[in-house]
């Protein structure tokens, strides 16, 4: 195998990241690579593309762990906060009756899907996020 692959492998190996530590050291390598771009070798380019994806995957646990327990009236909330909205103007976003929406943020219902799309067409994210989990879990 090529010498300057197995040299980035010594110091960084290609396994999953598992830590803070363990991500520190493989940006801190992506930071190096960068520098040199132009000047890698094949096997130096396929070691960091896998190197990214072991990155990014951490990352995305990370963010997934951090979100598990906010709810789409959690979402909700604080972009209206945000956003200095009453209730009543983001029920009119929505095309729902202010009850409908209060229920919503109370957790006694969830939204029609055509609510969601509304809500995240406005506030540019994505619909599943104002979804119910019970609604995901019947369907």
């Amino acid at each position: 195998m090529n010498a300057k692959y197995m040299k980035l492998v010594t110091r960084c190996p290609l396994l999953p990241i598992t830590s803070k530590r363990m991500h520190a050291s493989a940006k801190k390598m992506m930071i190096e690579l960068t520098k040199k771009d132009g000047e890698l070798s094949v096997a130096e380019i396929g070691y960091g593309k896998v190197l990214t994806q072991l990155i990014e995957n951490y990352e995305q646990q990370l963010v997934g762990d951090f979100f598990e327990d906010v709810s789409g009236e959690d979402v909700l909330e604080y972009f209206c906060n945000e956003h200095q909205l009453k209730q009543s103007e983001v029920a009119a976003i929505a095309g729902i009756s202010k009850q409908n929406l209060n229920d919503y943020l109370k957790g006694r219902r969830g939204l029609s899907k055509k609510a969601c799309v509304r809500l995240a067409a406005h506030f540019k994210l994505n619909p599943e996020v104002f979804y119910s989990m019970k609604e995901l879990e019947v369907a």
